[in-house]
C-alpha cells in the first residue's frame, strides 16, 4: 500500500529544493480531461485549493494536454491567469512539468517572486523528482481503484513462456525470448546476454542499444548484466536519471534509458545468460514487469536444458557403453555425413578391422570388471598407435572399425602389421592379469576396394558371416 504522506513528502521535498514561493502537484482526472490539486506547499493567502484547470486552458492546462514542460524565466503577466490565484501575486518565474508514468498522472507547478529562479541544474534534478512523483501518482490511482493486472496479461504471459519452453533449440529460445509482444512487457530496449562455459558474457541478441554493445566483453559482478548473473537474483532500477550505470562494461556508449530491468536465465544453478530490458521513462518498471521478465527468462532457461539434455540422450545412444567410442548405430544415423566427409575430395582412406575372437571366453576367465577394461584398453590403443585423422567405431561386441583418413594402402599395411604385434604377440596386462588376445585383422582402401562405408567395412573383415550383415547394419 502506498502512503498518502510519502507523496506529500516528496512534493514539500522539491518545494524546498527550489525556494518555491508555492509549489503545487495536480492529478489527472482522466473522465473529465481535467486537473485538481492533490498537495501543495504556499506563502500566499489567495491560493486557490478549489480550482479546477481543464486541459489547454491556461499555461497549466497547456502542459497537460501537450506534455510538454513550460518555462518563463522572467514572468510579468498577473498571476491570475494561472487559475490557481484569486489575486495577483506579483511572480517573477514559473514552471510547469508534465508528470508522466506511461501516461500523463499530473501537472508539477513552480512558481517564485524572484527572476531566472530556475537554473537548468535545478530543472533537471526537479524533472528527476517529478517522475517519482509519477510513480507516487499511478500507484495511488491503481490502490483506489482496486485496480489490478488484467486476467488477459497472465494469460498471454503464461502463453509465451510456454511458447519459449517448448522451443526446438537454442536458436528458437533466443529468437522467441527477444520478440516478447510489447502487450506483455513494454519496452525501448531489449538485450539478451549468454555466458559460455567460461563464464565469459555477449551480447547476442539487442534493440534499442547502440550497436557498440555487441562487442563488449561482460564478466560476472560488473555493471547491471554481471551484477545480475553473478548473484542468478532479478533486478529492477526504477530511476537513474541522476547516477551513470554501468549496464555492459565501462566501454559502452551512453544509453537513453532511464529504467531497467535484468533477469539471470538460469536452471539449477546453472548459468546460460541474462535478459535486459530498458525504458527511456523513468519509474517504467513495477514488480509486475520484473516478475514477468524473470519468468520468461526461466522458461528460457528450461528450454535451454532440456534440449542440451535431449542433445546428449541422443548423442549417448550412439556411443558404446563400455568403450565410450561411437558404435554401429552411430554408423546407421550418419553413413551419408561420414560418407560426404571421408569420400568428398577422393582422398585415399583406408579401413582397417579388428576382430577379438576369444572375447567372450576373457569375460568367463577374468570376469565382467577386468573384460571391460579390457575392451577400454583396446579402444586406447588404437586411438595411441594410430595416426590421426582417424574415426574408431565399436562394430560389434567383439569387432572394432578405424577409418584412417589420407591415408595410402602402403602405409595403412605398415599400421596393420605394428598393430598384429601389439595383439597378438604379448597379452594385456589389465590390473596385474594377463590377458591374450585372439585377433584377426583386416584392411580395404578407397576407392579400389570400394565406394561406400558399407562396401569396405564389408571388405576390412575377416570373417565372411559378418560381411553378409555388413550392408544389413549400415543401410537399415
Amino acid at each position: 500500500m502506498i502512503v498518502p504522506s510519502l507523496l506529500n513528502q516528496l512534493v514539500e521535498l522539491t518545494g524546498n529544493a527550489s525556494n518555491a514561493f508555492t509549489i503545487a502537484l495536480y492529478k489527472v482526472d482522466p473522465d473529465d480531461n481535467v486537473l485538481a490539486l492533490r498537495h501543495y506547499v504556499s506563502l500566499s493567502s489567495n491560493f486557490d485549493t478549489e480550482a479546477i484547470i481543464a486541459f489547454g486552458e491556461g499555461p497549466i492546462g497547456t502542459v497537460a494536454q501537450s506534455k510538454q514542460p513550460y518555462l518563463d524565466e522572467h514572468f510579468d503577466q498577473d498571476s491570475t491567469i494561472l487559475g490557481i490565484y484569486k489575486k495577483n501575486e506579483d511572480l517573477k518565474s514559473f514552471l510547469a512539468l508534465p508528470v508522466v508514468y506511461k501516461k500523463l498522472e499530473g501537472v508539477l507547478v513552480i512558481d517564485s517572486k524572484e527572476s531566472y529562479s530556475l537554473p537548468t541544474k535545478q530543472q533537471k534534478i526537479i524533472s528527476g523528482l517529478a517522475n517519482q512523483m509519477a510513480w507516487y501518482l499511478n500507484q495511488e490511482k491503481r490502490e483506489t481503484l482496486g485496480e489490478e493486472p488484467p486476467e488477459s496479461l497472465f494469460r498471454d504471459l503464461i502463453s509465451y513462456c510456454r511458447h519459449i519452453t517448448e522451443s526446438p533449440e537454442k536458436a528458437n529460445v533466443m529468437e522467441r525470448l527477444m520478440n516478447v509482444p510489447p502487450s506483455i512487457l513494454p519496452c525501448d530496449g531489449y538485450a539478451v546476454i549468454w555466458f559460455d562455459s567460461d563464464k565469459r558474457g555477449k551480447v547476442s541478441k539487442y534493440r534499442g542499444f547502440n550497436k557498440s554493445v555487441a562487442n563488449i566483453a561482460i564478466h560476472l559482478g560488473k555493471g547491471l548484466a554481471g551484477s545480475c548473473a553473478k548473484n542468478q537474483c532479478p533486478v529492477i532500477l526504477r530511476n537513474i536519471a541522476d547516477r551513470h550505470t554501468v549496464i555492459f562494461g565501462t566501454e559502452e556508449e551512453k544509453e537513453p534509458f532511464l529504467s531497467l530491468i535484468a533477469a539471470p536465465i538460469v536452471f539449477n544453478n546453472h548459468l546460460y545468460g541474462v535478459v535486459i530490458c530498458g525504458s527511456n521513462n523513468a519509474e517504467s518498471f513495477s514488480e509486475l514487469e520484473l516478475n514477468s521478465l524473470t519468468l520468461m527468462a526461466y522458461s528460457a532457461a528450461t528450454a535451454i536444458f532440456c534440449g542440451t539434455t535431449r542433445e546428449q540422450w541422443n548423442y549417448n545412444k550412439n556411443l558404446d557403453q563400455i568403450t565410450g567410442i561411437p558404435n554401429h548405430r552411430f554408423l546407421t544415423e550418419y553413413a551419408a555425413e561420414l560418407e560426404e566427409d571421408i569420400f568428398k575430395n577422393r582422398n585415399p582412406a583406408c579401413f582397417l578391422s579388428l576382430q577379438v575372437s576369444n572375447l567372450p571366453e576373457l569375460y568367463l576367465s577374468f570376469g565382467v570388471k577386468h573384460g571391460d577394461q579390457l575392451q577400454r584398453g583396446i579402444a586406447s590403443t588404437l586411438s595411441k598407435i594410430l595416426p590421426s585423422p582417424k574415426y574408431i567405431f565399436k562394430f560389434s561386441e567383439t569387432t572394432y572399425i578405424v577409418i584412417l583418413i589420407s591415408q595410402e594402402r602402403s602405409s595403412a599395411l605398415l599400421l596393420k602389421e605394428k598393430l598384429k604385434l601389439v595383439f597378438n604377440k604379448a597379452p594385456l596386462f589389465i590390473d596385474g592379469h594377463a590377458m591374450k588376445l585372439n585377433t584377426k585383422l583386416g584392411m580395404s582402401c578407397f576407392p579400389d576396394n570400394g565406394k561406400t562405408l558399407s562396401q569396405l567395412i564389408g571388405t576390412s573383415l575377416t570373417k565372411t558371416t559378418l560381411k553378409a550383415s555388413v550392408e544389413t547394419i549400415i543401410t537399415q
